[in-house]
């Protein structure tokens, strides 16, 4: 006891002096406590005899009562700063790789990659609401307010599950950006939210029919609008705010949003041409055409055609010299085998021997913007259906009967 007494009394005596020979000589005169924290600090930060050995280092975390779990956290990197709206976290993918665009661009999209150890992990993606058939459970509540605040790759793959009951839904992801999903399949994209519920209402609507038969889901014209049609129902019409907004032709979203909408429901999808055909109301005849087909696009884009249009390099249309206008044409690139049916609204080519000039756009469909000029088969079409409309914009007098070449379609 009295070792152990000694032992004591001098570790304390030796603590002392070295806080004495730290201290700065005005301590004893006058009291700074600014500067009285400093040489503690100092103090503690040396090495002491009495406590541990000369030159080695004070391991504070192996001191402390924390779960050695909590050290093994990954708090993500310091470093790290928010990159939400920056390209420098983004991957690059081709827009073909989604295997259901048809007449996809060349260009090259940036995609953000996901990451749950940023900041920039958090996204605009608002859930907005789902309808179900049955109740929902306190773990589909959980996952739906989990994708209010993370961004995933695939974000209803893992949130909606054949189990949770919920079919049908609706997704605000940034700006004029609303996504409508069916059975964990994205069906279409729209640029307001008003028109995203309605085309959830009426899938709801769709969904709940008794003699639903996917097969029946088509692309159509609707009183010249493309639409997605189930049989003689009219589902949904697809404007020029949503082509404008998409930048892309309203013919080959309609086709685009019919096979999304098939494939959430385990039914077959349509081919390009087999969507046309379905949409356009249009058989092949006898008359056939052979030659060079060229096209055309950004410099004559928002110019007037010779039948009066405006021209859009994204609508499936096509020139000749001769053929009546409205004419449609299905036109195949010999190359490589890929076809689309374009309809004649303007004349050219002037340079011999080219004898089509397509859209941009219908270049793409048959993989000939890159040629440029490629050999071609076209099949002259001819109408195999009536015009479709709609009962409530129909002739407004009660007594005038219908035109034979007009079908009369109900709203859904």
């Amino acid at each position: 006891m009295i070792l152990f007494g000694l032992l004591w009394a001098t570790s304390w005596i030796g603590s002392f002096l070295s806080l004495n020979q730290s201290l700065l000589p005005s301590i004893a005169s006058t009291v700074d406590s600014t500067k009285v924290a400093a040489n503690l600090g100092k103090f503690v930060s040396k090495p002491h005899p009495f406590f541990v050995q000369p030159r080695q280092p004070v391991k504070f975390w192996t001191t402390t009562l924390l779960p050695t779990r909590f050290l093994k956290i990954d708090w993500g990197d310091k470093a790290a700063k928010p990159t939400l709206n920056k390209s420098s976290n983004a991957l690059k993918l081709r827009t073909k790789s989604n295997k259901n665009q048809f007449c996809p661009s060349l260009q090259v999209t940036e995609i953000r990659q996901p990451s749950v150890k940023s900041v920039s992990n958090l996204s605009a993606a608002t859930f907005i609401e789902a309808t179900a058939t049955q109740p929902a459970f306190l773990a589909d509540k959980i996952l739906r307010s989990l994708h209010n605040f993370f961004h995933f790759s695939t974000p209803f793959e893992s949130l909606f599950s054949s189990s949770s009951g919920l079919q049908v839904g609706v997704v605000h992801r940034g700006e004029s950006n609303y996504e409508v999903w069916v059975n964990n399949r994205l069906i279409a994209n729209l640029p307001n939210r008003l028109q995203a519920t309605l085309m959830q209402q009426r899938l709801r609507r769709l969904l709940q029919s008794p003699n639903l038969n996917a097969l029946q889901l088509q692309p159509a014209l609707v009183d010249g609008v493309p639409a997605l049609m189930a049989g003689n129902r009219y589902l949904f019409g697809i404007n020029k705010q949503i082509t404008q907004k998409a930048n892309r032709s309203g013919e080959l979203l309609a086709i685009e949003w019919t096979n999304n909408l098939r494939m959430a429901m385990n039914a077959p999808t349509l081919s390009l041409v087999e969507g046309q055909l379905e949409m356009y109301g249009l058989k092949p005849s006898q008359k056939k055409m052979y030659g060079l087909a060229s096209w055309y696009g950004p410099y004559f884009h928002g110019r007037l055609t010779a039948n009066g249009e405006i021209f859009n390099q994204n609508e499936l249309t096509v020139a000749h010299k001769s053929l009546p206008f409205n004419t449609f044409l299905k036109v195949t690139n010999l190359q490589t085998g890929k076809a689309v049916i374009v309809r004649v609204n303007d004349r050219g080519p002037y340079i011999p021997p080219r004898s089509l000039d397509l859209s941009r756009v219908a270049a793409r469909c048959i993989n000939s913007e890159v040629a440029g000029v490629v050999p071609y088969e076209a099949v002259i079409m001819q109408p195999s259906e009536a015009k479709m409309t709609l009962k409530s914009l129909n002739l407004s007098l009660k007594n005038q009967k219908p035109s034979k070449n007009l079908a009369i379609v109900t709203d859904l």
